[in-house]
């Protein structure tokens, strides 16, 4: 009896586990300060923000990226472009606020490409994974 009341708990608990998070999540990025140069030179405002939402599950959550058309942007590129805030050659660009979600796992950069943006804090790379642990 014991050993069945061992597995019928194991089973539970692997059940809550696997159902922990089954609904989409729409994330608007930097909350309520959105996609923007960040206030007063903070550079780590959105590593912060990101440390604190990756994961994200592949085709469920979505990025959502507000901010002021003809003042913002925001770009995906790759990881040397990122670390060195090279806005030139994005992999794509978007001038109004979008929506983003991936269809695979990894890590993917986001920047903001207007002159000295990136320079000034506004990238972040975020963690994409096929279901959440």
């Amino acid at each position: 009896m014991v050993k069945i009341m061992n597995v019928i708990v194991a089973v539970i608990a692997s059940a809550a586990i696997l159902l922990h998070r089954t609904e989409a999540e729409d994330y608007t990025v930097g909350d309520d300060l959105g996609w923007t140069v960040p206030p007063d030179g903070a550079v780590d405002t959105y590593e912060d923000w990101a440390a604190e939402h990756t994961p994200f599950v592949v085709n469920v959550d979505t990025l959502t990226f507000q901010f002021q058309m003809g003042q913002q942007d925001v770009a995906s590129v790759n990881k040397v472009d990122f670390d060195n805030c090279f806005t030139t050659n994005p992999l794509w660009v978007s001038s109004a606020p979008t929506k983003v979600v991936f269809d695979r796992p990894g890590t993917f950069y986001f920047v903001g490409t207007y002159n000295g943006h990136c320079a000034k804090g506004q990238k972040m790379a975020v963690t994409w994974v096929n279901s959440q642990p």
